[in-house]
């Protein structure tokens, strides 16, 4: 097992020697090449940023071997498909051209991805049954005003993607007893533990099965959000789900 760790450490050590040796991004792996899980039918090439990088080509070294190969990536930005600002030594997805090999539909920034990624989440007020509305008096009303004003307060929620295609979710509260009275209510947040891109878009999966069980040792049925990017730059990702484009923040 460490001489397979060795080989494994050589062959990143020595593509990044090819790629001239720099590492910009704070989070990189010495393991890089351990991030790379593919999912099933994924098309698209993994590897490293290197040296000559401009905003009309991208010289990438593929971690199937060979030499550096330089793509046109002109109409990928022209048509914002470059998701992120690939540095030298960067992980880097590319999704190739169907009629020409030499030219890169779309770019992924791996490296630049993963984070922890979060937006403001607002609460909204708890439906109150009519009944209760009916008999409150106006002292207790003027009470449950107040507390609601000092619980409507956003909360950070999100997810954290890492290496090894690993997820975790951000503000994710387990039910406790009582919870259920809170006068307010914040929007659920999914229980993503895997990640993987394919072909140009973000796969979010959920299988709670390896984490939590209840009482009767059911767990939530396993799901994938398939997501597309918008943008992402240093701090900041947009990503448009089934239902709406949502707004995160890197969280350091």
């Amino acid at each position: 097992m460490k001489h397979l760790s060795y080989i494994l450490f050589s062959f990143a050590a020595l593509m990044m020697f090819s790629c001239g040796g720099k590492t910009n991004s704070a989070d990189k792996d010495n393991d890089t090449l351990s991030t790379v899980v593919r999912a099933k039918g994924d098309s698209t090439l993994y590897g490293l940023a290197c040296e000559g990088c401009t905003d009309s080509v991208l010289v990438f070294l593929s971690f199937e071997g060979g030499d550096p190969v330089t793509y046109d990536i002109i109409d990928a930005a022209k048509h914002k498909k470059i998701i992120g600002q690939p540095q030298t030594g960067d992980w880097v997805g590319v999704i190739l051209n169907k009629d020409d090999k030499h030219k890169a539909d779309m770019v992924i920034d791996l490296d630049q991805l993963k984070g922890t990624w979060v937006y403001q989440a607002m609460p909204t007020v708890r439906k109150q049954s009519s009944i209760a509305q009916t008999v409150e008096s106006a002292e207790d009303r003027a009470q449950r005003d107040s507390m609601l004003k000092a619980q409507l307060k956003p909360r950070e929620q999100g997810f954290s993607l890492k290496r090894s295609s690993v997820a975790e979710p951000v503000g994710f509260v387990f039910r406790r007893g009582g919870e259920e009275e809170s006068p307010v209510v914040y929007p659920e947040v999914k229980f993503y533990t895997e990640w993987h891109v394919y072909n140009g878009k973000l796969l979010l999966t959920s299988d709670r099965s390896k984490f939590m069980r209840n009482k009767k040792g059911h767990v939530a049925k396993a799901f994938t959000d398939t997501v597309n990017f918008v943008f992402l730059t240093k701090d900041s990702l947009q990503l448009k789900f089934k239902d709406e484009v949502r707004n995160y923040y890197r969280k350091q």
